[in-house]
């Protein structure tokens, strides 16, 4: 540069209005080139999406999805720690039907229906909600070591005391379990005094609380536990695997719940999102998480196989006495009953 080479202060703004351009041009590419994130479980769940509908993505537009995995309630953290960015940095968020109830009532989602995933019609009626696509559905029942019990028929069961210290359940369904021991104690979906109660009763006997499904599953195998409320699948799954388990239907009625994929409202990314939500309602998908998680699908002429469908789903009557979550009671005592099971229950 010459020594008596010099800028007016025209110049210099335009200059530094020239570099914020292109410094404003780098991020932008910088962020379309971030892939879609997906939060969700860990284990089979995840190798499972990723192996299929990830793959799938992959294959139509360029880019592997980047999966999160975590705690349920490490993602609604982080969901409404960022909810006031302008760019939030999840794209989907994958939850039960109850936990992400409670996400859209608090303005974190965004809509969804057959404008923005063109295959949303073929979800089964009931799971549609207008905010959500559920990827499989499944219930809690009791599960039991054939070698040890004989039968279970009450959720009641899991209270006496021959099988004291030998009962587990997994964290992730502390929001299930203390419904489930609320409507059969006494005070009902609304009301979960009397499941306090009654679970701090089985504290008392022993009890034992696993980081995951998996984690229970092994209980099972080294016979740590020989009974405990699972998801009807995994005891399907663990008993093909061949440990000695069976499973009851609850006189009381299984505890069902679908697990929904939602868009971050402030999502960077809604078009791939919902791109990518179309792909989980295709059949692929949805018999690949079948098959490795004994989850039911979702979507109207899954074609699933009738042996795996007698192994995973449910028959009319079964769902028709389902005990239901009450959404609304349950966004509302969320973190109560999270602190409950954190400080009380497992304390």
């Amino acid at each position: 540069m010459p020594s008596n080479w010099k800028l007016n202060r025209r110049q210099i703004m335009a200059l530094g209005a020239g570099a914020g351009v292109a410094a404003l041009g780098a991020m932008g590419r910088a962020h379309a080139a971030r892939p879609l994130v997906v939060a969700t479980w860990g284990g089979d769940n995840e190798r499972t999406i990723r192996e299929s509908a990830g793959a799938m993505f992959q294959s139509r537009y360029g880019a592997a999805p980047l999966f999160e995995t975590g705690t349920p309630s490490a993602r609604k953290t982080k969901l409404m720690a960022e909810a006031a960015r302008p760019v939030h940095s999840l794209d989907i968020v994958h939850l039960t039907d109850a936990d992400l109830f409670q996400m859209q009532r608090q303005g974190f989602l965004a809509e969804i229906g057959a404008h923005n995933v063109s295959k949303y019609d073929t979800i089964i009626d009931q799971f549609r909600t207008g905010y959500s696509v559920p990827t499989n559905f499944s219930a809690l029942v009791l599960v039991y070591n054939k070698n040890h019990i004989s039968s279970m028929t009450s959720w009641k069961d899991l209270w006496k005391k021959e099988y004291a210290g030998k009962i587990g359940f997994s964290d992730l369904t502390f929001n299930q379990v203390v419904p489930i021991a609320s409507a059969v104690f006494g005070s009902g979906i609304t009301d979960y005094a009397s499941g306090y109660e009654a679970l701090m009763a089985l504290k008392e006997n022993g009890v034992r609380t696993y980081p995951s499904n998996e984690a229970v599953g092994n209980a099972f195998a080294s016979e740590e536990i020989i009974a405990g409320i699972q998801w009807k699948g995994r005891a399907v799954q663990w008993s093909q695997a061949g440990l000695p388990l069976a499973y009851a239907m609850p006189s009381e009625g299984a505890f069902p719940a679908s697990f929904d994929m939602g868009i971050v409202r402030n999502s960077g990314a809604p078009e791939n999102a919902a791109r990518f939500l179309d792909i989980m309602l295709e059949q692929e998908p949805q018999l690949a998480l079948a098959r490795a998680i004994g989850q039911s699908p979702v979507i109207k002429n899954s074609g699933i196989p009738a042996d795996l469908e007698a192994a995973v789903g449910f028959s009319e009557k079964e769902r028709a006495e389902f005990l239901k979550l009450d959404l609304e009671y349950a966004a509302d005592h969320d973190s109560e009953v999270l602190d409950w099971w954190n400080q009380k229950f497992k304390g």
